[in-house]
């Protein structure tokens, strides 16, 4: 009974901490994968530092398996590329710890817990948005799309530049989040006669015009506003779900995917992009 008890301890072992995390850091996977792992090592290390090599294969598997086909399972459900990220490096983590315990090496250690927190907030996040933004750099015609400005004037874009449009809605708080990254890059390019920055409020059914300007108005952001006429017609260019990136150059559409600012994004960045455009 005691062994029974020790299996299914040692099988819920990865899942409970997983859940611990992601409870402390509220499902942020830069951190849950950042602590998850370490965590794993360490369980590892001991684990097989008290049992004999020829249990090792054993253990392993009874500590794996479960929290790997709870994983399995979930990427039905959810961004396969998270659950990727997990379902490799649970493996290696527990691997290095089985290594740590035979060799004794201070480099195994060393070299873990500089590459977990590397997983977390640079390989993953990278691998995530590649993933997402799979086609978005592109060249083709672009559709034309009716804007207007507070006033209700049509506004044409300038198909001589280098045109940053930050597609949003007033019920998308990540596209809020992600505003003063926006203006960041807005303030860093308004010098520079080649690039404009627009952010485009898509209107949604429930939105009262006056309302929404008034919101703008509040938020006290420098970069430029724009108001597409309809959700349909930014439909009909493909854009379904927001934050929403495109880039125009010469009238033409050069990019089409998410609005990615983390300095720790080298992969698809804003600031690449229009780099990318301007050197061409």
């Amino acid at each position: 009974m005691k062994k029974f008890q020790f299996y299914l301890l040692l099988a819920l072992s990865p899942i409970i901490i997983y859940i611990i995390f992601g409870g402390i850091f509220g499902g942020n996977h830069k951190w849950i994968i950042s602590l998850t792992l370490p965590s794993v090592f360490i369980l590892s290390y001991v684990l097989f530092r008290k049992n004999e090599l020829k249990k090792h294969l054993k253990l392993s598997l009874i500590m794996i398996l479960p929290i790997f086909l709870l994983f399995l399972i979930a990427s039905f459900y959810s961004e396969f590329s998270i659950i990727l990220i997990y379902l490799v490096f649970i493996p290696v983590s527990t691997f290095f710890g089985w290594l740590f315990s035979k060799q004794k090496s201070l480099w195994i250690p060393i070299f873990s817990f500089i590459l977990f927190p590397l997983v977390g907030h640079v390989i993953f996040p990278n691998f995530l948005v590649l993933q997402n933004n799979i086609g978005a750099r592109t060249n083709k015609e672009f559709m034309k799309l009716s804007l207007i400005n507070k006033d209700q004037e049509t506004v044409e874009l300038d198909k001589s530049k280098i045109i940053v449009l930050d597609f949003w809605t007033t019920s998308c708080g990540v596209c809020f989040k992600k505003f003063p990254d926006l203006e960041k890059y807005y303030l860093e390019y308004k010098d520079n006669p080649n690039v404009e920055f627009y952010s485009i409020n898509v209107p949604l059914e429930r939105d009262k015009f006056n309302k929404v300007i008034k919101l703008v108005e509040n938020l006290n952001y420098k970069f430029p506003t724009l108001y597409a006429t309809s959700i349909n017609e930014v439909e009909n260019i493909g854009i379904y779900s927001y934050p929403h990136l495109i880039i125009l150059k010469n009238g033409k559409l050069r990019y089409d995917g998410r609005l990615e600012t983390d300095k720790y994004i080298f992969v698809n960045h804003l600031k690449s992009e229009i780099n990318n455009l301007l050197t061409e």
